[in-house]
């Protein structure tokens, strides 16, 4: 199974938002953003997709994740250092950002307190550059709305909607190069309710199941199988 990245409708809407967050538009106004969805639905690895080509920061989830430990990882991505005291941290990070502006996606962010998200919202503020906040949906919208100096700031708002059988099929002819008929493809469809990982397991018991059997073609017996 080659690695793939399926460009979809959420992926073009995701990409629109950080692209209006990085340019210099959104000095006018403010620069938060949040994006929800549930879990699977591809919100990750449009962010790690989206800074790979385009120069922004994907911080990773961690639960454990206190105001120091995040500012100190956001310094860390921009300027390969982790100082231990928190003014040598945010003197960096206005440097850098004085330097090249650069927004900043932080995964899982309605993992983080509230503590922690009014203080990203604070240094968003203090040295000018965008965020965007990824999270799982009624989580971190809940979070938000429930402090008006956070929801008064948020720029734009979108929700990863599940994948579409489309999504589906361009995944199985990219990814192992076979295509699916239309009754196989939204069978598989209906099984993953909406999210990939779901897909991707299936998808690699296909695969394993035909090299077993030698055959190019899943039938829906053979999807059956494996669901």
């Amino acid at each position: 199974m080659k690695p793939v990245f399926i460009f979809n409708e959420n992926v073009g809407k995701f990409d629109d938002i950080c692209r209006e967050l990085g340019s210099p538009e959104s000095l006018i106004g403010p620069s938060l953003a949040i994006v929800t969805g549930s879990a699977g639905r591809g919100k990750s690895e449009a962010s790690k997709h989206y800074c790979a080509g385009n120069g922004a920061i994907y911080i990773a989830p961690l639960l454990t994740r206190t105001a120091i430990m995040l500012i100190r990882e956001i310094c860390f991505e921009l300027c390969k250092l982790r100082p231990f005291r928190s003014e040598e941290i945010l003197a960096l990070i206005a440097k850098e950002m004085s330097q090249e502006r650069q927004l900043i996606i932080i995964d899982e962010a309605d993992l983080l307190s509230l503590h922690v998200l009014e203080m990203l919202r604070n240094i968003s503020e203090m040295y000018s550059f965008p965020i965007l906040l990824i999270g799982e949906d009624g989580r971190l919208d809940s979070k938000i709305a429930s402090r008006r100096r956070l929801s008064s700031r948020v720029r734009r708002k979108m929700e990863f909607g599940p994948i579409t059988q489309t999504d589906v099929a361009q995944f199985f002819k990219k990814s192992l190069d076979v295509k699916v008929t239309a009754e196989v493809c939204a069978f598989i469809h209906r099984s993953c309710e909406g999210n990939w990982r779901p897909l991707l397991v299936r998808a690699a018991a296909l695969e394993r199941a035909l090299k077993a059997s030698g055959k190019v073609e899943i039938s829906m017996d053979l999807a059956r199988e494996v669901t």
